[in-house]
């Protein structure tokens, strides 16, 4: 499930780039200036974040910290579906994910999430590219992914 049931009602403050299509990719990048009320390094942000992942990710999941590179993640949405994925890279500042099977952006996405300084001061990136399926681009064109990072981003301004 949703951590918060207002996905409706989220004020988004970050500024979406315009998804692109094509017959075998189907990709977004979003980027969410956050409200922080720390000097965390983006480095020391992320590291927050992940080893208390679970608190600050907008779907309820089996992972309480990101597991390191080739864990497991399933991550719970509305009417217990699972959307799984595997962390197939992290660095200081972001991780990767890849979708597996029965996630509902389809499978082989990849989903990148990253802290990163902006013009305004710190911002949460989400970007990702894979396969065009029809769920994805629901996902995409409905705003839903971007209204679900929202949530993310504003999870992480409300504890900083």
């Amino acid at each position: 499930m949703f951590k918060s049931t207002v996905v409706a009602l989220v004020t988004v403050l970050g500024t979406a780039v315009p998804a692109s299509a094509s017959p075998t990719d189907l990709s977004y990048a979003y980027r969410y200036p956050l409200a922080l009320e720390t000097d965390l390094s983006v480095e020391a942000l992320t590291a927050a974040v992940t080893a208390d992942f679970r608190r600050y990710f907008p779907y309820d999941s089996n992972c309480p910290s990101l597991p390191p590179v080739s864990g497991r993640c399933d991550l719970y949405s509305l009417a217990g579906r699972t959307n799984p994925v595997v962390v197939i890279d992290r660095t200081a500042n972001s991780w990767t994910f890849l979708s597996l099977p029965g996630h509902s952006e389809g499978e082989g996405r990849n989903i990148v999430f990253s802290f990163e300084r902006g013009n305004t001061g710190v911002e949460l990136r989400a970007r990702a590219g894979g396969p065009f399926t029809v769920t994805a681009a629901a996902k995409i064109y409905s705003g839903a992914a971007y209204a679900i990072w929202s949530l993310f981003a504003n999870n992480v301004s409300d504890a900083y």
